[in-house]
């Protein structure tokens, strides 16, 4: 499929978290837990993978209750312990190798910190179940018309300190100390000079940036073509997609009018499993089923043409139509080739926008809105996506 259109964005996708073949993981954040028994005390360190959670807890602490003596075995240990939760969801207890710990080790862990365990996969599945409700609701950070997107925050890093350097004294002249301290001296204002200069060049940098965001945003609501331009393109660059996405756009002549093409989600990036801490030790999943996942598959795709013109009609109030029309890549089985095949075409006017409850968006089905308003969509039996003709733009740009 050649460009329709062009203007382009390409969005970089955020972090997400990877549920793979062998368990839970990411690419950040504290892994395992480890147990450390020693003449200072019996200490706890946790931290499930995937979730970015830890904690470390004294496990002899005075005051307490202590459990009954260790076996000979179990004082004996002294090291990293790891806690992996497992492709089905089973707690596993090992030392840093994978091998596994004498029982004792682990029944005591299990047992004395075992809210602390739960507290840590309730998280954990939380964070697993975060992937499918962001695509379920995707719609619901949809700006109402004429709201303003937020600013850039502004520069917070800390200025450089100038490092305190202590004159060379009568002791250091007579010790024949003072030439040196002047070249550390020296070596250290060098550094702090180069410091600050670089702090000052990324904090002139940076507000640079914003001040030109910021009149593009304000010139842009004015009808301005070419800020409205660097505008729409701070704005949806912005929103957090699940994949490298592609989004290319038009004005029209009179720029009353924009139409964008956009390249939607893959149906495999939708979650199909959910996670629960039924508190037995251990997280269960529940694989949603096929049907159910195409159908998060076509609620994730409406509820994305749902929010990018909703981002238009918030950023662009002279914009009085726009046309969002929304593809997937799909095998021609005639050629083997992979192919962009339009999926969601919609015409929607602002009058039309303006009727929606922004206070309400909870309650509204982006799909039952952008059908109601006349897109153009053929979902089989099965509700998968057929191929649709969309709407051509230079119908409407006719001005």
């Amino acid at each position: 499929m050649g460009f329709r259109f062009s203007k382009r964005i390409t969005i970089v996708p955020g972090v997400r978290l990877n549920i793979s073949g062998s368990g839970i993981s990411t690419s950040v954040g504290p892994r395992g837990l480890s147990l450390t028994m020693g003449k200072r005390g019996t200490y706890i360190n946790a931290g499930l993978p995937g979730t970015g959670l830890s904690y470390r807890e004294r496990l002899d602490r005075s005051g307490q209750r202590r459990a009954p003596g260790p076996s000979g075995e179990t004082a004996a240990y002294s090291g990293p312990i790891k806690v992996k939760v497992d492709n089905d969801g089973t707690l596993i207890i090992t030392d840093l190798e994978d091998n596994l710990l004498p029982p004792e080790i682990v029944k005591r862990v299990k047992v004395e910190k075992r809210e602390e365990i739960q507290a840590l996969l309730e998280k954990a599945a939380a964070k697993i179940n975060e992937g499918l409700e962001e695509c379920l609701s995707v719609h619901m950070m949809t700006p109402r018309p004429g709201s303003l997107p937020a600013l850039p925050p502004a520069f917070n890093l800390e200025e450089p300190r100038r490092p305190s350097i202590d004159a060379p004294g009568l002791i250091d002249k007579m010790l024949l100390r003072s030439a040196k301290m002047e070249r550390e001296a020296q070596v250290l204002e060098a550094q702090y000079q180069q410091d600050l200069a670089e702090w000052n060049s990324a904090r002139d940098a940076h507000e640079k940036a914003r001040a030109e965001i910021e009149k593009a945003i304000r010139l842009a609501a004015k009808g301005y073509s070419a800020q409205m331009e660097r505008a729409l393109d701070y704005v949806l660059s912005g929103i957090a997609w699940p994949k490298e996405t592609l989004l290319e756009y038009e004005f029209s002549h009179d720029v009353t009018g924009i139409a964008l093409d956009i390249d939607l989600p893959d149906e495999g990036d939708v979650p199909n499993r959910t996670a629960e801490a039924k508190g037995n030790g251990k997280l269960s999943f529940k694989t949603r089923s096929e049907a159910q996942t195409r159908k998060d598959f076509v609620t994730l795709c409406y509820g994305t043409v749902f929010r990018v013109v909703g981002e238009v009609f918030a950023l662009l109030p002279g914009i009085q139509q726009c046309l969002a029309s929304g593809y997937i890549q799909r095998t021609n089985s005639a050629t083997g080739r992979v192919e962009d095949q339009y999926v969601i075409s919609a015409l929607i006017s602002r009058d039309q926008w303006d009727t929606l409850d922004f206070d309400r968006l909870d309650a509204i089905d982006p799909g039952a809105t952008l059908n109601a308003f006349g897109a153009v969509v053929n979902l089989d039996r099965a509700s998968r996506f057929r191929e649709i003709t969309p709407i051509d733009w230079n119908s409407v740009n006719h001005t």
